[in-house]
């Protein structure tokens, strides 16, 4: 028998004591929708560097990423706040979901500075998320309608700046997206939302996890793709070195997934507000790195494969994921320092020593070849992992020992 639901209710903030909390069916798919928007940016920002053009191909990718892993952030901790899931809050998600898929449409425009669609889907996702603020406002916890009023007036004005963005003449663009979506950025620190004063803190780790596998997943899909399609181009060449690049790639992507979600920045709700927002945004440069790590490695697969369709040299086509791989790693580390209240030196020299074999095995790529670079990562990036797990069995409590 179908359970009967109220087709509105009104919003009411989200218990932060309450049991485990699952991930729902909508964020799910709201996820799901995304995937394609971030593998046409990967895509974008590997056509772009095979062309020769990576400084302009970085920020389109820059860019374009960043607005993409902004819009899920917002819905992200709203819905970790006030999720309702009744017919309205469903029907603006779904404009949300239809908005994303326009983004991903916009992302080749947006790598040329040319952003007329994608300002317009990012336009009409942020007024569905000003609408969600809304329905706090009128019918959700009184105690939250000067925030909600807030969230509300600021969003609303940033989305009129974006619409005036596409009258800035083309040489002033890259200066003005810096500026306003800046000032995107710092709106929910101008309306004063202290993100510990409810919601679920296991739910919103559990989000930051789903999307990072979903990053990861668009890096094995990317670097996968590449493979099946310089295996089926019918071109002339060593299936050595391919077959060593793709094996260190996947070491690559396997060992990554493990130093992820192997440090915990568990303690950040507990060291205050600041530390929550530097985990949050941090978490851009996690998700961009592992998206442009696929996109390099699908550029490693062409220069080995078709060399004269790539215009960059071995040391350069190394570069790209090895920067990204160190960027991940820089990156964790600085999470796991403002989260955790001690860090083992032995753990920092670790993942700062990985993050330089990373580079400099890419910078001798044109003496030990692109799938060698790649090969040492792999090496580098295990090692870490085993460095990380025996650390974390090295010592057994006594209480183990007795059992």
């Amino acid at each position: 028998m179908v359970e009967a639901k109220r087709w509105r209710v009104p919003i009411a903030t989200r218990d932060h004591t309450e049991g485990h909390r699952q991930a729902t069916w909508l964020e799910l798919f709201f996820d799901l929708a995304f995937v394609v928007a971030v593998a046409q940016a990967a895509l974008q920002f590997e056509h772009a560097a095979a062309e020769g053009h990576v400084g302009e191909g970085l920020l389109g990718y820059a860019f374009a990423f960043a607005a993409i892993w902004w819009i899920w952030v917002s819905f992200t901790w709203f819905a970790n706040f006030f999720d309702t899931d009744d017919v309205p809050y469903r029907l603006l998600m779904m404009v949300m979901i239809a908005g994303s898929l326009g983004l991903a449409a916009g992302v080749p425009q947006a790598a040329h500075l040319d952003f007329r669609i994608f300002v317009v889907s990012y336009v009409v996702m942020r007024l569905a998320y000003v609408a969600q603020w809304a329905r706090v406002y009128r019918t959700g916890d009184p105690a939250m309608r000067p925030l909600a009023m807030k969230m509300m007036v600021w969003t609303t004005f940033v989305q009129l700046g974006w619409v005036a963005f596409l009258l800035v003449p083309m040489d002033l663009r890259v200066e003005a997206w810096i500026v306003w979506f800046a000032l995107d950025l710092a709106v929910p620190v101008i309306a004063r939302w202290d993100p510990r004063l409810g919601g679920h803190w296991g739910h919103i780790r559990e989000r930051y996890g789903l999307f990072t596998i979903i990053v990861l997943g668009e890096a094995v899909s990317a670097a996968t793709i590449a493979v099946s399609g310089a295996v089926d181009s019918g071109l002339d060449f060593d299936t050595a070195p391919l077959l060593t690049l793709a094996a260190a790639g996947l070491v690559t992507v396997f060992a990554l997934w493990w130093i992820y979600f192997d440090f915990s920045g568990g303690h950040a709700f507990d060291r205050g507000p600041r530390t929550v927002y530097v985990w949050a945004y941090a978490h851009y440069l996690v998700f961009a790195s592992v998206a442009a790590l696929g996109a390099g490695i699908a550029l490693a697969v062409a220069r080995i494969t078709d060399p004269h369709h790539v215009y960059l040299g071995d040391r350069a086509v190394a570069l790209i994921p090895a920067v990204a791989v160190a960027i991940l790693l820089l990156v964790t580390l600085l999470i796991e320092t403002v989260s955790e209240h001690g860090m083992a030196p032995g753990h920092v020299a670790a993942k700062l020593t990985a993050s330089a074999i990373a580079i400099g095995a890419a910078l001798l790529a044109p003496a030990i070849t692109i799938q060698g670079a790649a090969v040492v990562t792999a090496l580098a990036l295990t090692g870490l992992v085993v460095y990380g797990v025996v650390e974390q069995h090295r010592l057994v409590p006594a209480e183990a020992e007795a059992a």
